[in-house]
C-alpha cells in the first residue's frame, strides 16, 4: 500500500466546516456522508440525548443541594445541641454558686451566650447556605432552561446541514479526491501520495504565457514513486461539463505544474530537475470533444495505477526522501 499523506483539500473544507454536535465533530467524509443520509435519525437522537444530559445535570443539582441542606441541618443541630449544653452548664453554676460575686460574673456569660447563641449556631453554616442558594438557582434556570438548550444543541445539526449544502461542490469535489485517494492507496509503498499540496510564493512568478502572476497554488495530489513525480488534478465533473470548462480546467494544471516546478527549480542542478508529469483526473471519463494538451494525461481513476507504476523506474529512494521534504503537504486538518 502507498503511504498517504494528508487528506483531500475539499474534504479539509468540509470537516473545516461542521461545528461538533454532543462534543463529537465528523472524522472523514464517510462521516460526513452519513450525517447527511441519515439526517433525520440523527436530530431525533440528538433532541432524545441532549434531553437525558439535561435532565441528567438537573438530577445532579438537585441531588447536591439536597445534600448540602442536609448537611447544614445536621451542623446547626449540632451547633445547637453544643450552645444550649453550655448555657446549662452557666445556669446550673449560676444556681449553685455561693459567692454573689460568681453568680453575677456566671448570669453575664449566660446574657452574653444567650445574646450569640444565633449566630454561634447558624454563622458557621453561612457559605454553605449561599452555595445552598446558588445550587437551587443553577437548578431553577436549568428547568427553565430545558427547552431552549435542547433546541440551540438541534440547532448545530441544523447550521451543520445548511452549511454542507452551501459547500456541495466541495462535497461532489470531495467524494472524487477521496476515490483517487482510494485507488492510489493501492500503489507499492515506495511510493508517496501527497494530497492537498499548498504552495505560497513570498514574491510572486511571472507566468510568461499567460502574462500574469501566480502568488499561490493548490494542487490535489502529488504523487512521488521510484517510476517520478506525477501532478494530479481530480474533476469530480459529468463528461459534458468538463468538456465545457476543459480549458479552465487545462489551465488550472498548467499553473499547478508552473508551480510545482518553480517550488522545487532551487533544489536541483539545471539538468537534475525532476520532470512532472501532469494529469486530469475524470470520474466519469471523457467526451469526443474533450479539449486536451499535448503535455497532459487524461485519465479515470482505474487507471492510475497501472499509469503510474508501469513506468521505468527513475528515483532512487534518497530522491524521493528529498522531494517528499520539498514538497509541503499539512498532514492533519
Amino acid at each position: 500500500m502507498a503511504r498517504i499523506h494528508g487528506i483531500s483539500g475539499s474534504t479539509r473544507v468540509l470537516l473545516n466546516g461542521v461545528r461538533p454536535v454532543n462534543g463529537k465533530k465528523p472524522a472523514n467524509l464517510e462521516e460526513i456522508e452519513h450525517f447527511l443520509d441519515h439526517y433525520d435519525k440523527i436530530l431525533k437522537e440528538t433532541e432524545e440525548i441532549l434531553f437525558r444530559q439535561h435532565e441528567s445535570m438537573i438530577l445532579q443539582l438537585d441531588e447536591r443541594a439536597t445534600r448540602l441542606d442536609r448537611k447544614i441541618q445536621e451542623d446547626i443541630a449540632k451547633r445547637m445541641r453544643e450552645v444550649y449544653t453550655h448555657m446549662l452548664e452557666v445556669n446550673n453554676k449560676i444556681e449553685t454558686s455561693e459567692s454573689l460575686l460568681w453568680r453575677t460574673g456566671y448570669t453575664i456569660q449566660f446574657w452574653l451566650d444567650d445574646l450569640l447563641s444565633s449566630y454561634r449556631i447558624n454563622g458557621p453554616s453561612r457559605n454553605d447556605r449561599i452555595d445552598l442558594n446558588r445550587l437551587q438557582y443553577q437548578k431553577t434556570r436549568a428547568v427553565e432552561s430545558k427547552t431552549a438548550v435542547v433546541k440551540a444543541g438541534c440547532r448545530t445539526l441544523s447550521d451543520n446541514k445548511q452549511f454542507l449544502k452551501e459547500k456541495e461542490s466541495f462535497l461532489i469535489g470531495a467524494r472524487g479526491e477521496e476515490e483517487v485517494i482510494r485507488q492510489l492507496s493501492f500503489l507499492p509503498d515506495t511510493y508517496h501520495v501527497l494530497n492537498d499540496v499548498n504552495l505560497h510564493f513570498n514574491r510572486a512568478i511571472y507566468w510568461k504565457k499567460y502574462r500574469r502572476y501566480v502568488k499561490n497554488c493548490q494542487i490535489d495530489h502529488v504523487v512521488v514513486g521510484p517510476t517520478g513525480l506525477y501532478l494530479l488534478e481530480t474533476k469530480n465533473w459529468r463528461r459534458k461539463n468538463l468538456e465545457i470548462g476543459s480549458e479552465n480546467v487545462i489551465f488550472q494544471v498548467q499553473k499547478a505544474n508552473l508551480a510545482l516546478w518553480y517550488h522545487l527549480k532551487d533544489y536541483y542542478w539545471r539538468n537534475e530537475r525532476p520532470k512532472i508529469r501532469s494529469v486530469i483526473v475524470s470520474m466519469y471519463g471523457f467526451s469526443k470533444n474533450q479539449k486536451s494538451d499535448p503535455y497532459i494525461n487524461a485519465m479515470t481513476p482505474d487507471r492510475l495505477c497501472s499509469f503510474i507504476a508501469g513506468r521505468d523506474v527513475l528515483f532512487s529512494e534518497s530522491d524521493i526522501h528529498k522531494l517528499i521534504k520539498l514538497i509541503p503537504c499539512r498532514e492533519v486538518y
